[in-house]
């Protein structure tokens, strides 16, 4: 094992990192991660950080 995740370097999800294999391209559709959640009563602190996938460029 190398050591290093792809899908933390990238910031994509869990569905859109598997999606990335041909017979997987089905799962974007999956992916529920379009935007940031701020962890609450913090000021500029994610919860969840949104999948920086290209599929939601359109998304915001």
């Amino acid at each position: 094992m190398s050591g290093t995740d792809t899908s933390e370097e990238t910031g994509l999800s869990a569905e859109c990192t598997v999606a990335l294999r041909p017979e997987y391209t089905h799962m974007h559709g999956w992916c529920r991660q379009t935007e940031d959640i701020p962890l609450p009563h913090s000021t500029g602190i994610l919860l969840i950080a949104r999948c920086r996938c290209t599929c939601h460029q359109g998304e915001r």
